[in-house]
């Protein structure tokens, strides 16, 4: 069973078309990856204040990096506990759609033939985006 923590977000206020991606191009300071976190299960966490981009470090088992700048959110993936190395997520598009915000991601999965390490990680992903309204919807691609 998947669990996931999503924050709520409020209602988006436009005609129900479905707008471009959200994402900037990922540069220095707007996204983050890893392999290790302290996420104890899979999850889906929208960060839209301090308060919320704090517990999203939280999450990850560090500091936030910096303060949430001003004009932004963070949306983030984290796949939880995993028995070896070879996994990972990257969040590939945000976008509005009707009173939603859909978030698409995509995770890496060791083949059957791959040598990956023996040790336990906890994927994530996190990305900043421009501050929008919309009820996050998570989607895993391909």
């Amino acid at each position: 069973m998947l669990a996931s923590a999503i924050l709520p977000l409020g209602a988006c206020q436009n005609d129900g078309r479905t707008e471009g991606n959200l994402l900037p191009a990922e540069a220095a300071g707007e996204g983050w990856r890893g392999d290790y976190s302290s996420a104890a299960e899979r999850a889906y966490v929208v960060a839209r204040d301090a308060e919320e981009w704090t517990a999203l470090w939280a999450r990850v088992g560090q500091p936030a990096p910096a303060a949430l700048p001003r004009g932004r959110m963070a949306v983030a993936v984290f796949l939880g506990p995993r028995d070896t190395a070879g996994y990972g997520v990257a969040i590939d598009d945000a976008r509005q759609a009707g009173g939603d915000l859909v978030v698409g991601y995509h995770e890496a999965v060791p083949g059957p033939a791959q040598a990956v390490a023996q040790s336990r990680t906890s994927p994530y992903a996190i990305r900043l985006l421009p501050a929008v309204a919309g009820t996050p919807k998570f989607v895993r691609g391909k």
